[in-house]
């Protein structure tokens, strides 16, 4: 788990059942006086506390950081937030919202610049030439595979999503050449999915895979490969939703399928629309 900024403290106490005797007087000698501890080098905290340097740097490790240096850090910003907080008229001011914000505005840059518009136009074309399509996830793949469904189903696509792994091995026995299949797997290596996927392709269905790994099986199988951001490697990565990556290359398809035939999806999406307002 990650720690940051006012939560460092908070995270320390909740990691006390972890630590040994030696790590956990460390802890409650931290928590009691952050202040002094923020000036302190590795050998004057072991030296007044009777530890070793070996000690004070498993205690980092043991709260997900990587070291003496990196803990220091969080510790010098625990208290620049604890002693000036951010005007809580602008959030972005926030240390954390600030990294939060900057991680955001990472993805959706870095999707406009991968995302060719050629391989939007083909998905949209592959889209409106399938009789049937069927969105494989598992997980919180599963969640973007509902949420693609919903999406594209309002504006008259033919579309269905399978959640269950068993369910999308049976599925995929009966795709056609007329079918398209959506295979959805951040890793690209979900086995279930690629299992599913290399049936419908058998049975002559159309491929379209998003992952965020080139190299991955997934993305080998596919007619047409999409590749999404990955927030793995970003600070504050965790804490941002798996789907969000998936939901703006979602976008991007759903805007240019309505902006190709504008009048006719909208009509459509208008009646369903006003089908639910009658419910």
């Amino acid at each position: 788990m990650e720690y940051l900024g006012e939560n460092l403290l908070h995270g320390i106490t909740c990691t006390m059942d972890k630590f040994t005797s030696s790590e956990a007087e460390l802890a409650k000698y931290i928590i009691e006086n952050p202040d002094e501890i923020s000036q302190l080098s590795i050998s004057q905290i072991a030296k007044k506390i009777h530890i070793s340097p070996a000690t004070i740097t498993r205690f980092c490790q043991k709260i997900s950081l990587s070291g003496f240096n990196e803990f220091k850090h969080e510790l010098k910003r625990y208290i620049d937030l604890r002693n000036k907080p951010a005007p809580a008229s602008d959030i972005k001011e926030i240390d954390y919202f600030s990294n939060l914000y900057q991680n955001h505005i990472q993805i959706i840059d870095t999707t406009f610049q991968k995302m060719s518009y050629t391989d939007i136009q083909h998905a949209v074309s592959l889209l409106n030439n399938a009789k049937k399509v069927h969105v494989y996830g598992i997980g919180n793949s599963g969640i973007a595979a509902q949420e693609f469904k919903w999406k594209f189903f309002r504006i008259g696509i033919e579309v269905d999503s399978i959640t269950d792994p068993h369910q999308a091995v049976m599925d995929s026995a009966l795709c056609t050449d007329s079918s398209l299949v959506i295979g959805i797997s951040v890793s690209g290596k979900t086995k279930e999915v690629i299992d599913a996927i290399k049936i419908a392709k058998q049975q002559g269905a159309k491929i379209l895979a998003i992952t965020s790994d080139k190299t991955s099986d997934l993305y080998q199988l596919a007619h047409l490969p999409l590749l999404m951001m990955s927030k793995s490697n970003m600070h504050m990565g965790q804490n941002i939703s798996p789907t969000l990556p998936l939901f703006l290359l979602f976008d991007l398809i759903y805007t240019e399928l309505v902006a190709k035939d504008y009048i006719n999806r909208i009509q459509i999406r208008d009646r369903t629309l006003k089908a639910l307002e009658s419910i």
